[in-house]
């Protein structure tokens, strides 16, 4: 049940009874091949540009953020 994209973990957990979400958490178990697509789908999605807004100085984001 805790891997069933159909029940989300508070539904388990009501389910099965556990007073702690935790105890739910026991029963997630990540396959490796799920893993591995969500890794590639992670890497693969194109990267936000990021923009400073109008009216900011670059070189302030530069002094506060790095750069």
């Amino acid at each position: 049940m805790a891997n069933d994209p159909a029940l989300t973990l508070p539904q388990v957990r009501a389910i099965l009874r556990h007073n702690d979400l935790a105890t739910t958490g026991r029963y997630l178990n990540a396959r490796v091949e799920e893993l591995f697509d969500a890794l590639q789908a992670h890497y693969n999605r194109p990267r936000v540009e990021r923009s400073i807004a109008p009216g900011y100085d670059p070189e302030d984001f530069k002094a506060v953020f790095g750069g």
